[in-house]
């Protein structure tokens, strides 16, 4: 695996159906989408047991089972619901058996719970790490403070840290997550490169034009869509890689396409300073942050 990590992974929430199974769900069409993405060179395959109840990871299994498993850089996580240590051993052997793989390239704490000590749910990562059921140990949704809390009760270094962060979305600027990351060599993956829109919060999507005529001036300038430019923002930054889904081959191409663009730094700098839309959240109306 490059020490750049893979700039682009492909994300499966909303595959198989929401938090439970959709029985309406069209498998072959997300089986279809996974197996496009690998095809087009994407090895990281985002998933969690919390996806359509394990059916996400279920439909992962089978999208993967024609490929070399040592070619792919799989992912799930496990829920705050099972941090407890006996709980997480056994989520991931679960999600193993649903995956139909031996074990997993990376391992997330879903969302800590503040409930659950942290130092009980590395100890069950510690072990997860000892019997080979995982490489390597992330949090998603995790503010500095439990990072720092799973660090030092890690036997391994945190390998990844994934938050909700795009244009609009800064809270991990603010908060110091992507800081922290950079000082101790943690990937950072954004979910939700392309903020969808927020009714709620009167927020417009970024692939919109007209919505943010900053975002829309740029993408003429280089002649390319909304949603590429945004891409660009996030993939331009030190140590930031992304997360994205769509059943869509162009808008598939089109993602993959934008993480190399070349772009003017003072075009990049202009819409980290001055993008109209910039929040701590953008999809919660509670004003609660989503880093714990």
């Amino acid at each position: 695996m490059p020490a750049s990590f893979y700039k682009i992974g492909f994300g499966t929430w909303k595959m198989g159906g929401t938090t439970l199974p959709d029985p309406h769900n069209d498998d072959r069409s997300d089986i279809a989408a996974i197996r496009d993405a690998i095809d087009n060179n994407i090895v990281h395959i985002d998933t969690a047991e919390l996806y359509a109840d394990g059916k996400a990871e279920t439909l992962v299994g089978q999208a993967v089972a024609p490929y070399n498993r040592a070619d792919l850089f799989i992912a799930s996580k496990v829920r705050e619901t099972k941090l407890n240590y006996d709980a997480v051993l056994t989520s991931c052997a679960q999600s193993l058996d649903r995956l139909g793989t031996d074990y997993l390239d990376l391992y997330y704490v879903h969302k800590p719970n503040p409930d659950i000590p942290a130092e009980e749910t590395a100890a069950a990562f510690n072990e997860l790490i000892k019997q080979k059921m995982i490489k390597h140990v992330g949090l998603s949704n995790a503010g500095v403070e439990t990072m720092r809390k799973y660090a030092a009760a890690l036997d391994v270094p945190i390998f990844a840290a994934q938050c909700h962060y795009n244009l609009i979305v800064r809270e991990p600027e603010r908060k110091g997550v992507l800081k922290y990351c950079r000082e101790k060599n943690i990937h950072f993956i954004a979910w939700r490169p392309i903020q969808l829109p927020c009714e709620e919060l009167n927020i417009h999507g970024l692939f919109e034009t007209g919505a943010y005529p900053l975002l829309d001036q740029i993408a003429r300038k280089y002649a390319v869509s909304n949603a590429q430019i945004a891409v660009r923002w996030l993939t331009a930054q030190e140590n930031v890689s992304l997360i994205f889904k769509t059943k869509n081959p162009r808008h598939l191409r089109e993602i993959i396409d934008a993480a190399d663009l070349s772009i003017d730094p003072a075009d990049l700098k202009e819409l980290t300073d001055h993008f109209p839309r910039q929040e701590d959240t953008g999809f919660t109306t509670t004003g609660k942050s989503p880093l714990i």
